[in-house]
């Protein structure tokens, strides 16, 4: 099976809610389904056990998690698979499911059993024989690439004024902008809150700068623990932290020192540790979801290590997914950003030029996130890679951020 989260945003960019795209075979392995895919997993909810591993104090937490159904799930025994979430799940049909009195019947009972709906993808055209089933209705998707979504909004409002609205597959900033400014829309989804930055080098703050410099210092192959251990001294959050993490990793200890906390872990977990750290704070200020998404890919990567036969450059890897968004952390881009921390020639080939030995594995972490699973699987297959481990190691990075940031 393979499983992933996409984040929706409010227009402050805080998470309005995650949409669970999975799929349950290597559509490769199984070419049936490149046409029938949405089938896939028939009468369950394919992909709901991401949900069973992750702690509900972690990301999901507060939000609405968005499930899509179709024709055949819509019958399945929804009620008892997606028990636990409190109001929070919002089915999302598709096309399949049509504008029929058996179909709207079903919708309406699991509306009075606290779930919420959404559609995606009507074309205007058909709205007027859905319109009878979406006064019921909680959310609807319009979409990007079918043409201008502000026009298209004004068109839809028409007929629903009260409906709210998410503008989905905003691929820039212009187009998140144009949608949230029209005021036609409550919720936002696409990879605008990634794109990179090309523009020239703006002002980083001083505090940035010395956090740049630490990171620097310990991604070198080899570097003094006690250097750092005086540096992080200066930083009464970071000694904090530090302190945290080392008791946290020991058993039956009681460390009380700086020195004593970076003997103790070492190199290893003190670049690791600080790195994590680190970024978290250079990421103050900007959109939660891309500290987010930069912490799982990293933990993502360095579980795929093995998969792509880089086990021995692991933590490489795991910077890799780390800085793959410093360009939007920094407000720089990219080359600058990475000569900002520190990094290997390797990585510096991924994130830049989308070359060198780690390429393809960054590809295969964008497309996962992404949902992109025709390219997952050929990629699987290409790269002779289980399914099993795959999710598995997508999953254990969930839990890691869960982890990382909650007590």
């Amino acid at each position: 099976m393979l499983a992933t989260l996409v984040p929706l945003f409010y227009e402050d960019m805080s998470v309005a809610s995650y949409c669970l795209y999975a799929q349950k075979e290597n559509m490769f392995e199984n070419p049936h389904l490149l046409a029938a895919g949405k089938y896939d997993g028939a009468g369950s909810i394919v992909g709901i056990e991401v949900f069973e591993s992750i702690s509900e104090d972690d990301l999901v937490a507060n939000c609405n998690i968005i499930i899509p159904i179709n024709n055949i799930s819509l019958f399945a025994n929804i009620e008892q698979q997606l028990q636990g979430f409190d109001g929070r799940i919002i089915l999302m049909m598709d096309q399949s499911i049509k504008p029929e009195e058996s179909y709207n019947k079903r919708l309406l009972d699991l509306k009075s059993k606290g779930f919420k709906l959404a559609i995606k993808d009507l074309p205007l055209k058909e709205i007027e024989q859905y319109k009878f089933m979406l006064d019921d209705f909680d959310l609807f998707l319009i979409n990007a690439d079918s043409g201008d979504v502000v026009e298209q909004a004004l068109e839809f409002r028409k007929i629903m004024p009260n409906m709210v609205l998410c503008a989905e597959n905003l691929h820039s900033k212009e187009e998140f902008d144009k949608a949230r400014e029209s005021g036609y829309f409550k919720i936002f989804e696409g990879t605008f809150f990634r794109v990179p930055i090309n523009t020239s080098d703006t002002e980083v703050t001083p505090i940035k700068i010395n956090y740049m410099k630490l990171m620097t210092v310990i991604n070198q192959s080899d570097f003094d623990l006690e250097e750092v251990a005086n540096v992080v001294a200066q930083d009464p959050a970071l000694s904090i932290e530090l302190l945290k993490i080392a008791n946290k990793l020991t058993i039956n200890s009681n460390i009380r020192s700086i020195n004593q906390a970076t003997a103790l872990l070492g190199q290893k977990e003190i670049r690791r540790w600080l790195n994590a750290t680190l970024f978290n704070e250079l990421a103050a200020g900007k959109p939660n979801e891309i500290t987010r998404l930069s912490l799982i890919r990293a933990r993502f990567a360095e579980n795929l290590a093995p998969a792509f036969d880089y086990a021995m450059r692991k933590d490489e890897l795991f910077l890799m997914g780390l800085f793959s968004l410093l360009n939007l952390i920094l407000d720089m881009p990219m080359a600058d950003a990475l000569d900002q921390v520190g990094v290997s020639a390797e990585i510096k080939k991924a994130l830049v030029n989308d070359d060198g030995i780690f390429s393809p594995q960054l590809e295969f972490i964008l497309s996962y996130e992404a949902g992109d699973w025709q390219e997952v699987s050929r990629l699987m297959v290409l790269h002779n890679i289980e399914m099993h481990l795959v999710y598995d190691s997508y999953v254990e990075a969930l839990k890691w951020y869960g982890d990382m940031f909650n007590e």
